[in-house]
């Protein structure tokens, strides 16, 4: 067995329950007891020794709070955790994606059109419908270029005579979104043609997204972004808004059209 899945075996009850509790809850508990019992064992026979001393339980009590203390201090007024995972490799996260087949549906959505009827944008769409069940989405953004917006258009209207608009929100063409960067004009999700291959702009364009998401009372982590319809530069701009771990995303698969899952657990940031 990899080290590795040692790990997640003492560490996750799913992949392992049994040794998941005897090594976590039993022989840490024991570990960490023992060598709590031998420090206080340790001051308090060094008290005992010396004439005059402190209380053993007011130097006991005083210990505590101060770790306490220093614990909140570093944690809440220093930069030690990012400090130790940019210096020590061991306090470094794994940099890993974890793909799986997506099963369950989110209330948010963002894809990219794509000019042509049979989009992909459709597809996912349909998917995280679910056919109107208990959980189902609503609300989603399609990002669309001059060449997909009246595909984007006819899709909405189909979605329309279905139904399926009166349960859904969907967000396209001119619609505002907040203008978190200050320009001139509150960015739309309608991608100008001199805009389709500048991943920056979509990745500000997706940053947008999710703000807007936030405002309609949707987390993050509720919201998956779908790239299989985008353009390459569209696409780099969507990876790069979604590097960090509460935002999902997810594409088609072209081996057998499953839609699959991104669990990204890094995040990207600057030197």
């Amino acid at each position: 067995m990899k080290p590795r899945n040692v790990a997640e075996s003492i560490t996750d009850l799913t992949k392992n329950f049994f040794a998941a509790f005897i090594v976590g809850t039993l022989v840490f508990t024991i570990i960490s007891d023992g060598v709590s019992n031998l420090f206080w064992d340790m001051l308090q026979d060094r008290l005992k020794s010396e004439d005059g001393g402190l209380s053993y339980n007011w130097l006991r009590f005083a210990i505590v709070l101060s770790l306490i203390v220093l614990l909140l201090s570093i944690n809440y007024f220093t930069n030690f955790a990012q400090w130790a995972q940019k210096h020590i490799p061991f306090f470094r996260p794994p940099l890993q994606t974890n793909v799986e087949r997506l099963t369950t549906p989110y209330p948010g959505l963002v894809v990219a059109m794509s000019p042509k009827d049979d989009s992909p944008a459709e597809t996912v769409i349909r998917f995280h419908w679910n056919e109107g069940q208990a959980e189902h989405l609503q609300h989603c953004w399609i990002i669309c270029t001059n060449k997909s917006l009246p595909y984007a258009t006819q899709m909405v209207q189909r979605f329309t005579e279905e139904g399926i608009t009166q349960g859904v929100k969907f967000h396209y063409g001119s619609y505002r979104l907040p203008n978190i960067n200050d320009l001139a004009e509150p960015p739309t999700l309608l991608v100008s043609d001199d805009k389709i291959d500048d991943p920056n702009y979509v990745q500000m364009l997706v940053n947008g997204i999710y703000v807007d998401a936030a405002l309609k009372e949707l987390d993050s982590s509720e919201v998956i972004a779908d790239y299989t319809g985008a353009t390459k530069g569209m696409t780099a701009g969507i990876l790069l808004a979604c590097t960090e771990p509460d935002r999902p995303l997810q594409y088609i698969s072209q081996l057998n059209r499953d839609i699959m899952a991104i669990r990204v657990s890094y995040k990207l940031s600057q030197a």
